[in-house]
Order: structure tokens, then sequence, then C-alpha cells
């Protein structure tokens, strides 16, 4: 079975925003979020895709508000049903009815990239629900809900509860800002790596990574407020991060050159904070280890990374040329751009289509999940700090069984201005190939 990327047209989205019972996304969202059970959970995602939505105006990314603002439509249709009695269910509805209009009204701006009208619609916006909310207690308007990382179905309006299947203890319900690209967020855990010896080019290398929030072990560095350590200092299990496209750890590696990368996932050692994993580099020369974790504590993305030491010097990037095309074991990559270009704007979300064909040119449709996506595309700008991630459009692949290709839809938003290196990692046949690209990102105008 071949699955293909369904766009989200500006008719489907205004469709479903205003009578349609769900939300198409590019990534799923728990059934929760669409069909809130009570007043807390209705405001609790209000609150949520607002707050996202702000955000989005403010950087003026208006292609990606009809998307998070149509996550809060469920939840006004549903006040009148969670009011405190039928009567104040009767004040409630036109109200929330002015509101849902207004949503509308704020994602037909957004797709039109109507700057100055997105924003006095959602001012309008704001406004309405406020009137709505002064029907509700301010409690159940302010209140978070939460869940169960394990098992999302699981929701609570009491922080202090367990999990009943796992008896993991709840976390706070987040919503991504974006779902194509979101800033790390401020570091509340930090890195350590140390490897088994000097990094030298062909030797398996054994190393071993330490997860940290500070205070603990690093006293050259003042810790961070405790509100963004999850109320404490120490080591960080992995039962304290956000599982992510089954693993609740992802390590990007990658040397000066940019042209050696390595996906891995270490698996702890019995030491608390501590993990294992091995690789073989292809150049003798220093190799940085980003972790792509969410601690539970923020929902937030974070990037800290660290660096495994190498006799070699380290060389810097030896090419900086656009390229569209890579062939590994037979198999060619193609990279283009939907707006025909050859270089996508910093700050501005570019739609990429990858494709696939084999040795004959024949497309190949038999790609298989890695990690509940038919790909994974990681990036690593020239300042050898900047990395994204980003994954094809569509929502994540829940069956194994499932197979894609030959094109792959990504939604790539390039944080800043330069030179980066695009590896698209893929599994054919039961091999894991990695195809290389290289981009120029031009400056915001």
């Amino acid at each position: 079975m071949t699955l293909t990327a369904r766009p989200l047209g500006a008719l489907v989205v205004l469709f479903l925003l205003r009578w349609g019972p769900q939300v198409l996304a590019d990534v799923p969202l728990p059934a929760h979020m669409l069909d809130p059970q009570s007043a807390v959970q209705a405001w609790n995602v209000i609150r949520l895709s607002t707050a996202n939505v702000e955000r989005l105006i403010a950087e003026k990314r208006l292609d990606e508000v009809a998307v998070q603002i149509s996550i809060c439509s469920p939840a006004l249709r549903a006040l009148e049903r969670f009011a405190p009695s039928p009567e104040v269910g009767a004040a409630v509805k036109p109200k929330a009815a002015r509101a849902l209009d207004s949503v509308v009204a704020v994602a037909r701006f957004g797709l039109q990239g109507n700057q100055s009208g997105a924003e006095e619609a959602f001012k309008t916006l704001r406004e309405q629900l406020q009137a709505a909310g002064e029907h509700f207690d301010p409690k159940t308007v302010a209140a978070d809900a939460y869940f169960c990382p394990m098992h999302p179905d699981i929701m609570s309006e009491n922080k202090s509860d367990a999990c009943p299947k796992c008896a993991m203890t709840l976390v706070a319900r987040r919503v991504p800002y974006s779902f194509i690209y979101t800033k790390p967020g401020v570091p509340t855990i930090r890195m350590t790596a140390e490897a088994d010896g000097p990094i030298v080019a062909g030797r398996k290398t054994e190393v071993k990574v330490r997860l940290m929030r500070p205070g603990k072990g690093n006293p050259e560095r003042p810790p961070l407020p405790s509100w963004m350590c999850g109320g404490g200092v120490g080591p960080v299990g992995p039962e304290e991060l956000m599982v992510m496209h089954t693993q609740p750890l992802h390590l990007l590696i990658e040397e000066p050159g940019l042209a050696d990368y390595h996906h891995e996932h270490p698996v702890p050692t019995g030491v608390p904070g501590e993990f294992v994993f091995s690789f073989t580099p292809e150049k003798t020369a220093p190799y940085r280890v980003w972790a792509d974790i969410v601690p539970m504590a923020t929902g937030i993305q974070e990037l800290p990374f660290a660096d495994l030491p190498s006799a070699g010097t380290p060389a810097g990037i030896s090419e900086r040329t656009p390229s569209f095309t890579s062939t590994v074991d037979g198999f060619t990559f193609t990279l283009a751009l939907s707006n025909g270009g050859t270089q996508p704007v910093a700050n501005q979300t570019s739609r990429l289509a990858i494709t696939i064909t084999d040795r004959e040119g024949k497309p190949v449709t038999r790609l298989e999940p890695v990690m509940q996506s038919f790909a994974h595309l990681v990036g690593f700008y020239d300042d050898y700090q900047t990395v994204v991630h980003i994954h094809p459009t569509g929502g994540d692949i829940l069956r194994e069984d499932l197979r894609g290709g030959p094109a792959l839809g990504f939604k790539f938003y390039p944080p800043k201005a330069g030179f980066v290196r695009l590896y698209c990692q893929v599994k054919v046949d039961g091999a894991m190939l990695f195809a290389s690209f290289g981009l120029n990102v031009l400056p915001q105008p």
C-alpha cells in the first residue's frame, strides 16, 4: 500500500473549523483534544491553542495559523454542554458561536497571508473568549489538564493522579506551537559524552552520555530555576523524557565537515542518567552529539550537545554548493522545492519533495516505517550548532505493514540563513539508507 500526503486546502480547513467533527493536521492529535469531556478540558485546549496562535502571528508564520487555531474549534462547540447550568449554557451559546466565527476569520486571514487581518481577528477572538469565560469559574478557565505520555487516552484534572494502566505520574498537557518547526527551549537538561578513546575513522567507538539537571555534578554552572528542572536537580532517566517517534532519546551525530551523519538510540546502563551506544565514524575528527529530547516537565523540545575529541584536525565544510540529488546503494534521491526555486528563505515555510527511484529509474514504493515515519529529515547548519529535525506531512505511520513512496513531502521552516546539510533517512528492504543534500538558505527580505 502506498500512502501519499493529503494537502490541507483552505476550504477543507474552514469547513472543519465551523462544522466538521474533526480537524485535519500534519500530526495526529489525541482524541481527547478534539472531543473534550469537561469544561476544564475544553478551556485547556482553547487556552493552549490560542496562546500558540498568538506566537505564530507575532512571528509572522501565517501559513501555520489555520491548522493551529482549528484545534480549539471542537472545544468551543462543547462549552454550552459543559456550562454549570442550562441557563448559563443558553447564555454561553451565542458567545461561543461568535468566537467560532472569529476562529474562522483568523484561519482565513492566515491562509491569505493577511497579517493585519489576522491580528485584528485574533484580538476580537480574545475579547469574545473573555466574554464566554465569565460564565465559568476562573479556575476552570485557567486550569491545566493532565495525561499519561504512555497512554494518551488517560486524562485527569488532578495533578496528583497516576495512570491506572502503568502507574506513571501524569504530566500537564502541552501543544507544540508549530507542527513544522519549534525553536528549542532554554535547556533544562545538560549532557556530557565520553568515548572509549579518541575518534578514529573506521574504529567502532563506544560512547557513554549522561543527562543531568543543573546543580548536581555541574559545580561550575549555576542551577536553573526549579520550575525549569521538574522541581529538582540530578540525573535524568528515560522515564522523565517523552517518547517521540518510539524513542525517549534520539542522538544526532555529525562531524565539523558535515559529511558523516549518524542517528543513534542509546540504552540505559543502569547508572542513573547514563546511556551507552556505539558507532563507527568515517572521519578521524571530533564529532558532536546532539540529544533530541522533550522533557516531560516542560513538553518543549531541547537539543543539548556534547563533543567527542579526536587526534585528527577538524576540517571545515569543503563544499557549500547546493546539491539536489544523492545516490545511495543504487537508489537515487531527488530533492525539489515546490516553488521551483533552489534556495529557501529563512523564517519562511517551504515545501520540499524528495522522490526515490531504483537502479532502473523506477519509482520506489516500498519504503518501510522507521520509528513511525517513512522518513526522517535532519539538517545541520554550517554554524555547527543549529539543527532541524522534521518528518513527512501526513502524520505518524502506526502500522509496520504499510509501505510508502516514491515521493515524500515535507514542510521546511529554516530558522536562519546559511548553508544546511540535509540527511534523509529511509528504510528499503530492511536496509537503512541516508541520502544527503545541500541547501543555501537566503536571509529573510
